[in-house]
């Protein structure tokens, strides 16, 4: 079984894009170092454009990442979230914790 790809790559001083597949197989090993990453600055933009899959897994590593984010002090929002991970999002009651960014 090949491993689904999954980038994490600095656009900015700010910002974040996230590549690939956000899912359970792509995910595992990337939450301590992509976090550490984070927490340099005081506020952080994650570009999901890129992100071509996902899944509940996925999605519950973007609320982790929320989570630590808020323990840093660091304020982070998500941007040009693609439609089914909002869907997803909805369906799973959590929609409201994303801080999705026009």
């Amino acid at each position: 079984m090949v491993l689904s790809k999954f980038t994490i790559s600095e656009s900015s001083a700010e910002q974040f894009a996230l590549s690939g597949h956000l899912t359970r197989q792509s995910i595992s090993g990337k939450q301590d170092k992509f976090f550490a990453k984070l927490s340099k600055n005081k506020t952080q933009d994650i570009d999901l454009s890129e992100v071509s899959k996902f899944d509940t897994a996925g999605l519950a590593w973007l609320l982790a990442l929320i989570e630590y984010a808020n323990s840093q002090q660091t304020e982070i929002t998500y941007s040009q979230v693609p439609i089914e991970l909002v869907k997803l999002a909805k369906l799973s009651g959590v929609q409201a914790l994303l801080p999705i960014s026009a």
